[in-house]
This record gives structure tokens, sequence and C-alpha cells, in this order.
């Protein structure tokens, strides 16, 4: 990436009233003292502090506030091939339009981004290999591992199109056929329930690893994959942990999880 890459995205997309927040380079981690998404800002001069000394930072969009959705389609693990689950939408009739704003990742999979004013949620593996993003993430010219985002077709965020009445369906999360809010809550919450609401509320206090340890561990309890624990830690160590952990300190603590249910399993 060339120095002051995203400098020059970022203060383009603040003038086009996009929340921008920074990114470690190389990394989809938020710097060290920096709270990811929940940060993001329109002000150009704020965004000149952030990058005049980390001409190789990253950079992240934040979505909600822009009232944008991301379908992200992952094609690095093949069990769960994102492309697959496409062609399987369509001869559904559920298809995602190829004139939007559209970003290659850097792992080689693709970002479709779309208008959008629903809820706000972040749906990993919603299909397999893809997950629906409604909060934020990376966007060009941010580079990971050698290899950068980037628009197809020269297109830009201008060319963002409504998302499909089908997909803003899948998103609802207000269809609850007819029942209040409080019954809802009050017949459904059990323990899944109770675990998304502690991981919301985060922490800011106290030993983070051993709360984010104590996170990994009722996640694999109530069966999760080992790959959505692992982004579901990465999305709550950025989103709701004050200071977050390094990236580094977050996968130790997925690794000695996973070793342990691995043990148990055997």
């Amino acid at each position: 990436m060339k120095e002051f890459a995203s400098l020059y995205k970022a203060i383009k997309l603040a003038e086009w009233e996009y929340g921008l927040f920074p990114l470690m380079d190389n990394s989809k981690t938020p710097p060290k003292g920096h709270h990811g998404y929940l940060e993001a800002t329109r002000d150009q001069n704020i965004i000149m502090d952030w990058f005049q000394n980390n001409p190789y930072y990253n950079l992240g969009l934040r979505l909600d506030t822009s009232h944008l959705l991301v379908v992200d389609v992952d094609i690095h693990d093949s069990t769960k091939n994102g492309k697959d689950s496409l062609m399987k939408l369509q001869r559904q009739g559920k298809t995602l339009s190829p004139d939007t704003y559209i970003e290659k990742t850097a792992s080689g999979g693709l970002h479709y981004f779309f208008k959008y004013n629903g809820d706000k949620v972040r749906k990993v593996d919603n299909w397999p290999g893809i997950d629906l993003l409604t909060d934020f993430t990376v966007i060009a010219p941010s580079e990971v591992d050698g290899t950068a985002y980037a628009p197809l077709a020269g297109r830009t965020l201008a060319d963002i199109q409504p998302a499909p009445n089908w997909l803003v369906d899948e998103l609802s999360t207000n269809s609850l056929n007819g029942a209040s809010g409080h019954t809802y809550t009050t017949r459904l919450k059990k323990y899944t329930g109770r675990l998304l609401d502690e991981m919301v509320q985060g922490t800011n206090t106290g030993d983070r690893n051993v709360w984010l340890t104590k996170m990994a561990g009722r996640m694999f309890s109530v069966g999760a994959d080992p790959k959505t624990v692992y982004n579901m830690l990465s999305v709550i160590n950025d989103s709701f942990v004050d200071p977050s952990l390094p990236s580094k300190e977050v996968n130790v603590i997925f690794q000695s999880i996973l070793k342990r249910e691995s043990k148990g399993v055997h």
C-alpha cells in the first residue's frame, strides 16, 4: 500500500459523510488505545491526527451510521465456500446485484455493499461462508498479508444499490409472529440469550483475558463451531472490550480453549 493511501481515501469518504476509523497496518485490528468502529468519525482533523504518524494504517468503515450492509462472501474455507452458497441462493431466485459497489478482499473473497436502513446485526455464517454485516467492515485500500482490498470494475461507494427485499427480510429481527417483545424475551431468553447479552455488555475492568476466556468456553459449551467462536471473539474484543486486547492475545485465548475442548471430545 502506498504511503498515506488510507488517509487520502478516508478524507474523501468523510466528505461524503461516511464514518471512518483506523486499523493497524497489515491488520483488521484497531491500534492500541482505539475502540474500533465505536469511535468512527467524519471529522477530518481527527482523521489527519490518526494517520499523519501512521501512514500505512488500514481503514475501517462504520456501516450502521452510514446506513449500509455488507455481504461478506468468504472462499478460503473449502468446507464453507461462500461462492457455492451464492449459487444455491441464485437457484432459489435470491440474487445480489452485480451493479452495486463490490470489493475483492485480501483473502480473495468479495464484499457486496448495499444501502440498508434496517436492524443492526452481525450474522456470521448466515449461510456457509457468507456473513451479513451492518456494524463495520475493512475497506480498500487496506492491505493484509501483502494483498489489498480493491474495488471491482472501477466503482466507488456512489454506485451502491439498495439491498434486495429478500435480503432485508433475512435480516429482520422484528418478526415475532405477533408476540410482544416482552412476551418473546420472557419465553425464549435462556442460556444462549443470557450469553449474548453478557457479550454485548462487554468489560472494561478486571482481567480482560479471563473474561474473554470465559466467553470462548461458553460459546463452545453451546455447540458453536470453532470458526464461529474465533470470529465472535474478535468481534467482541474489538467492539465490547475497553481497551481491546491485541489480536495475538485473542488468538492465544482461542487456541487454549480449543485445545481444552478437543481433549474433552477425545
